[in-house]
């Protein structure tokens, strides 16, 4: 079966989830109509969740021009909605999921056929995320969502295009599903409104499906260009990630739970240092760690930018890390997490 996978030429069906993105559809949807059509065949879904801004009217000029995109109406708006639409949409044998944030090259679903040739039998595909920001915090941002310190062990986001690396990993982002997963472990999770992957990748792995990350296969990634958007994200990442768990245990790995830790050993901390001098101790020293680590993960930041940024970027580190914590602990405390999984 898998000589004869290996012969064939990828039919990728690719799916753009969107809601307001007026600012980013237009770029993407050129790179993936330029793309080098050789060695695979592809088709191009669009979901639109009833987006307020010009998101819609660009999908549609471009649809007018280019018959293989299909549009496709996202009444309740969420991502695992919008993505389940598109892939009860999809005709071909690979499923393709890319973000409305992101920028792809013209030879980014050609690579995607080379690795497949290499791997037929892996059920899931994917590469790694090169994240770029906008403006001075932007940069900062890109900065810590790409430094393991910020986002730990998770190697789409550390490795950089110039390293060759290839293997068998846990996830993958922007993952070419083969269609046959879903038929046999279901759809993304509804109840969910974020990190539906996780969840659904959990299922994946009970169900001993396999996934395959190749460092050829590389997109951009626009992160939050302020520290309110990333704040923003980090809280509503906390609070779905712990909310994926609740629906399906197992889903998280060490590197999603050590911010909860974090938080919950740092608030437990600060209490008790008011009944006991010991207590306090101990948070002072917990707290000057952290500053050293994260000075230390930030100095090469400020190299590179000037040293009048480590400060920023320290304080970004800190932002990520506490209200994403400070997300996962507000779960446990909202109707999205006790009505999950009924």
């Amino acid at each position: 079966m898998g000589e004869q996978t290996a012969q064939r030429t990828p039919f990728f069906s690719v799916l753009l989830v969107l809601r307001n993105e007026e600012a980013y559809i237009g770029r993407l949807l050129e790179q993936v109509l330029n793309q080098q059509r050789n060695g695979f065949e592809m088709e191009l879904i669009v979901v639109d969740g009833h987006s307020t801004d010009n998101t819609r009217e660009i999908v549609r000029s471009y649809q007018q021009k280019h018959p293989i995109i299909k549009l496709v109406d996202n009444p309740k708006q969420t991502l695992p909605v919008g993505w389940n639409l598109a892939i009860k949409e999809a005709s071909g044998e690979y499923v393709l999921r890319i973000d409305g944030h992101t920028s792809i090259p013209d030879d980014f679903l050609l690579r995607y056929a080379k690795v497949i040739r290499k791997q037929p039998d892996a059920d899931v595909v994917g590469g790694i995320i090169e994240s770029k920001g906008e403006g001075t915090q932007g940069c900062i941002n890109e900065y810590v969502y790409s430094h393991p310190f910020g986002v730990g062990n998770s190697k789409f986001r550390t490795l950089a295009s110039d390293q060759v690396w290839e293997g068998f990993v846990d996830t993958v982002p922007y993952g070419a599903y083969k269609r046959s997963v879903f038929q046999e472990v279901g759809y993304f999770n509804e109840q969910l409104k974020r990190n539906e992957d996780l969840e659904f990748h959990k299922r994946m792995r009970t169900a001993g499906k396999t996934f395959f990350l190749s460092t050829t296969i590389c997109s951009t990634y626009y992160v939050r260009s302020t520290i309110g958007g990333l704040i923003d994200k980090s809280l509503g990442d906390g609070m779905w990630t712990i909310v994926a768990n609740r629906v399906t245990p197992g889903s998280l790995g060490n590197r999603h739970k050590a911010p909860l830790f974090a938080f919950i050993a740092g608030l437990a901390l600060l209490v008790a240092s008011f009944f006991h001098p010991g207590f306090a101790l101990f948070f002072a020293l917990c707290v000057i760690a952290y500053i050293g680590a994260s000075a230390y993960a930030s100095i090469g930041f400020a190299k590179k930018k000037g040293w009048k940024w480590l400060l920023p970027c320290m304080w970004t580190f800190f932002c990520l890390h506490f209200f994403r914590g400070y997300g996962s602990f507000k779960a446990f405390f909202t109707k999205a997490y006790w009505t999950a999984g009924r």
